[in-house]
């Protein structure tokens, strides 16, 4: 697929995932290229975040009306406090959506609340109000996933353990997908393409599993792989695989 190919199916989406692996700085130049094709075509595009929580939403948008340097966004948002990997690997994609007004939104949660959930699961995390909804249960293949990834960490097999840990990461998807069709209602003419980590993406188990269950199902998804072969993931785990270094 060419990438105007891949732009002209996105152009038609409603949402478009857009997955990473953390502060890669080709991945992030790419991010930043499929938003430029999507504005050169005249499409509006609304910016949707992993990276930040939504408190650190008046922040994004101080940075988009210029109001702020790098270093003192980089400091309001509370970067190196949430997030933590390499604020200049992200530069491309902030300085772009600076430069052509592109609205940035804050999808992220904060992670007290996943904690939370890990530890008590989402009903007792929940009791007391809860910044995103009950995730819709997960694909079982993901479930499988997330159970190879928990056995890498646990001490001894806790199937209770381990079914908190898979409502934890199906929050973080969950709140993902509100955020993007949050942002979506906000800015009603635009495509909200969100960036995320590769494992929210792949497969379409994670975020956009979320958003079909929330009656979004114009998505389409990407993710960036080494330009040279062998290619290491699977054909299918993503509408598009982009060498991108």
């Amino acid at each position: 697929m060419s990438r105007e190919a891949f732009l002209d199916r996105a152009m038609a989406a409603g949402v478009v995932l857009l997955g990473e692996q953390h502060a890669t700085p080709s991945h992030h130049r790419w991010q930043a290229d499929v938003v430029a094709g999507l504005l050169e075509r005249g499409r509006a595009v609304v910016l949707g975040l992993e990276q930040l929580p939504r408190s650190a939403q008046p922040a994004l948008d101080r940075w988009v009306a210029g109001a702020l340097s790098a270093e003192a966004f980089r400091a309001e948002s509370g970067w190196d406090r949430h997030w933590g990997h390499d604020f200049a690997a992200y530069l491309p994609l902030l300085e772009l959506a600076r430069e052509r007004r592109v609205p940035l939104v804050a999808l992220n949660i904060d992670r007290a609340f996943v904690r939370a959930v890990g530890r008590e699961g989402y009903a007792k995390a929940a009791a007391g109000g809860a910044p995103v909804g009950r995730p819709a249960p997960p694909p079982p293949a993901y479930v499988a996933s997330l159970e190879r990834v928990f056995a890498t960490h646990a001490k001894e097999p806790d199937p209770a353990a381990l079914a908190r840990f898979v409502e934890a990461q199906t929050v973080w998807d969950r709140a993902f997908a509100e955020g993007l069709l949050a942002a979506r209602r906000a800015h009603p003419e635009a495509v909200a393409v969100g960036v995320m980590g590769l494992g929210h993406v792949e497969h379409g188990w994670g975020a956009e599993h979320q958003l079909r269950a929330l009656g979004e199902t114009a998505i389409v998804s990407a993710i960036p792989v080494p330009a040279a072969p062998p290619c290491p993931v699977a054909s299918d785990a993503a509408d598009a695989l982009f060498g991108a270094g």
